[in-house]
């Protein structure tokens, strides 16, 4: 299946669960057809708003899973200090290049 027609599927579905959500929330609507659906229709807010907050507490319970599972990092027992370092290695190169001379 290519990307067209895997795109227009999609768009298709979506369209159709769509129709049926709005159905199944407002069957009032439509007359005694989908009148059985009525007693059903609180159902069609109450699990989409559980299902976001649902999701929303697992992403917490996520962070604070790895912030408790994950090590600390390692301390430094001395403070790094870039700039030294790089003089170090610039004094050792200049020193190389005077005995060479």
């Amino acid at each position: 299946m290519d990307d067209k027609s895997l795109g227009y599927t999609i768009m298709i579905v979506t369209i159709a669960i769509m129709a049926g959500y709005f159905i199944w929330v407002f069957p009032g609507l439509f007359g005694t057809i989908f009148a059985w659906l009525a007693p059903y229709s609180e159902w069609a807010i109450k699990i989409p708003v559980i299902g976001a907050v649902y999701m929303i507490l697992l992403i917490i319970l996520w962070i604070g899973y790895t912030m408790a599972t994950t090590p600390p990092p390692v301390p430094l027992d001395t403070p790094l200090d870039l700039d030294s370092e790089l003089d170090d290695e610039l004094e050792e190169e200049d020193e190389g290049e005077e005995k060479k001379e």
